[in-house]
């Protein structure tokens, strides 16, 4: 009985053992599974991100060819030239490199952002062809959109080109890899709606308004999709608020901790920008709208731009007026009663991100404007700051393009976003 015991105990425990080892195999086949498939989808994530940076670059020869065909003297062939070559980019992405990707292919954005690179591509080149460095374009400037030969229609481009482009192509990676509901996915959208919408105000309404509004041709049509979709995809993101917020909530289970001495002492520095920010802007706008308390002011000798007749320095002090002080009245609301109503501010994070898009964009064309005029059309009512004041007027510029930066990672970096939720 004893032997005939040990006999099955000993087969129970070999057949446990075979089990476990069985099971062990499993486990490890499965690992090596995963890790196959996880380096499979990297390799055709980076393999499609590099796809859409060679269509992107296709603008190049496209726009040469362009230059010498007959037909480009003429602006409507212009307009509908330029129309059907974006448009044809979003097929081409569709059956080169994503018609297998069904995460992918049904997402409207991926086919908007690979179009708004491409485009992107063409509006660096554009730039340089206004600087001086290309020929490329200048077809276009002459039957497309004349206004763009202007400094602040040069610096709209180099943004577009150089960081439109970058952010392009980040939220394109962050769409292969399935990670458009991530806090940096989503901020970083933010981020670039806040540029669009203020680049694309002040190019549109500045074309309107100023000394080039007379030159209005069909290729100005070509700006509808870049005020519409940025538009469309803000309201998307601020519609999932909600479910975002609950996210982090439940991901972020820690206790929030009291802010430090320091850390209200970052406050009290914010909410002195902010005031500040508010009064200058109040100050630029009766100087850009030349009243009269203001027609012998000392200042249009520090900002000679804000004269000139092209439209856009009129358009963006303008903007930074009705749109950028109810923000900043905002902020400084937020910043003293954050801590005893924090639930209240749960969109602050997101208009904090949006406006630092639009102060980073409106900065660096308005600033880089007014210290180079390009040498493709000569501006009579362009005039360089003069160098005595050379060094108050770049760094009151550059501070009201900064602070705003610091301030949205203040605000939205790491888990800060937290304490508005």
């Amino acid at each position: 009985m004893n032997r005939s015991k040990k006999k099955k105990s000993q087969t129970s425990d070999g057949s446990l053992t075979q089990t476990n080892t069985q099971a062990t195999a499993k486990d490890n086949i499965s690992i090596e599974n995963k890790i196959m498939k996880q380096s499979i989808e990297q390799e055709s994530t980076v393999r499609i991100l590099f796809g859409v940076i060679a269509v992107s670059f296709l603008s190049v020869p496209i726009c040469y060819m362009l230059s010498y065909m007959k037909e480009m003297k003429n602006s409507l062939n212009v307009f509908l030239y330029s129309a059907v070559i974006c448009i044809s980019v979003a097929p081409l992405t569709y059956f080169l490199l994503i018609k297998h990707l069904l995460h992918v292919k049904k997402e409207i954005y991926f086919y908007v952002f690979t179009i708004f690179s491409f485009t992107a591509i063409a509006d660096l080149l554009l730039a340089l062809t206004i600087d001086g460095y290309s020929s490329a374009f200048h077809f276009y400037l002459e039957q497309g959109e004349v206004y763009l030969k202007t400094s602040h229609g040069l610096y709209i481009n180099y943004w577009d080109g150089t960081v439109h482009y970058l952010l392009y192509l980040i939220m394109l990676y962050c769409m292969l890899k399935q990670k458009t509901k991530t806090k940096f996915f989503r901020f970083l959208s933010l981020f670039w709606c806040g540029s669009m919408i203020n680049s694309l105000i002040v190019l549109v309404g500045g074309a309107a308004v100023g000394r080039y509004g007379s030159h209005i041709k069909p290729s100005c049509l070509l700006n509808v999709p870049y005020m519409m979709f940025p538009l469309i995809f803000l309201v998307r993101q601020f519609r999932t608020r909600t479910t975002f917020i609950q996210q982090q909530i439940k991901g972020n289970r820690k206790p929030l901790r009291q802010k430090s001495f320091i850390s209200h002492l970052l406050d009290i520095g914010f909410i002195i920008y902010m005031l500040f920010a508010l009064i200058f802007a109040i100050f630029r706008v009766l100087h850009v709208l030349k009243t009269p308390m203001m027609k012998n002011s000392f200042y249009y000798e520090y900002e000679p731009y804000i004269l000139n007749e092209s439209g856009f320095p009129l358009v963006q002090i303008l903007i930074y007026a009705f749109y950028f002080i109810p923000y900043y009245y905002s902020a400084i609301n937020v910043l003293i009663f954050n801590d005893q109503e924090s639930t209240k501010f749960e969109w602050f994070p997101d208009l904090t991100m949006v406006h630092a898009g639009a102060a980073a964009q409106a900065q660096f064309s308005y600033l880089f404007s007014s210290l180079h005029n390009p040498p493709l059309v000569s501006d009579s009512t362009w005039s360089a700051i003069p160098s005595d004041n050379w060094f108050i007027t770049v760094g009151l510029n550059s501070i009201l393009a900064i602070v705003p930066q610091f301030f949205a990672f203040r605000v939205c970096g790491g888990h800060r976003d937290r304490d508005f939720y």
